[in-house]
């Protein structure tokens, strides 16, 4: 997210905050898109991901308030989806199907060289990782999901999420590592 898009972002929090519902049409043209992905990733569900996104836009009204400006909106409002979407599969007591295509595709053409070069190679470290694996990482780096929330998602035991966490994280760690020199 490009820092101008950030400064927008910031200002349509706070408009929301200070009572300016036209302000939510701005955030939504900025951050839907990630927000679906994000919801969609662990309902598993298109339907119940645009109930989670809803419920997260009210929930960005009702906490607009308490948001720090020093905070990264994004991360904030995908942390709100998050929250959001655990809740409901709490209540529904349905195991997380986390979806992880968005972990492709993550260089950014406007990136600079050596942006998008390190995105590639992370690209192609992921793809070496099995679908468990790649979907525990995406859990913990791109949702920011604690070990015990994606023991909760996963239905695996805490102990054996955060092995699986850092059987993948090692596997790309050694990729990656042979990826810079060259190997």
């Amino acid at each position: 997210m490009t820092d101008g898009a950030k400064a927008q972002l910031n200002n349509l929090l706070r408009a929301v905050a200070n009572g300016d519902a036209d302000a939510l049409d701005g955030i939504y043209s900025i951050a839907a898109k990630r927000m679906n992905i994000a919801a969609q990733t662990i309902v598993c569900d298109r339907a119940a991901a645009e109930d989670v996104v809803s419920d997260s836009f009210i929930k960005i009204v009702r906490f607009a308030s308490r948001y720090g400006r020093q905070d990264d909106p994004m991360a904030w409002i995908l942390k709100i989806v998050r929250n959001t979407a655990l809740d409901y599969l709490r209540k529904r007591k349905r195991r997380a199907e986390v979806s992880c295509e968005c972990l492709y595709n993550l260089a950014d053409e406007n990136g600079s060289p050596e942006k998008i070069e390190r995105a590639l190679l992370l690209e192609q470290a992921l793809s070496r990782l099995d679908g468990e694996e790649r979907r525990v990482i995406y859990m913990r780096y791109y949702l920011d999901m604690t070990v015990r929330e994606i023991s909760e998602a996963t239905r695996l035991s805490r102990s054996s999420a955060e092995r699986l966490i850092q059987r993948a994280e090692q596997k790309l760690k050694t990729f990656l590592k042979s990826g810079k020199n060259g190997g």
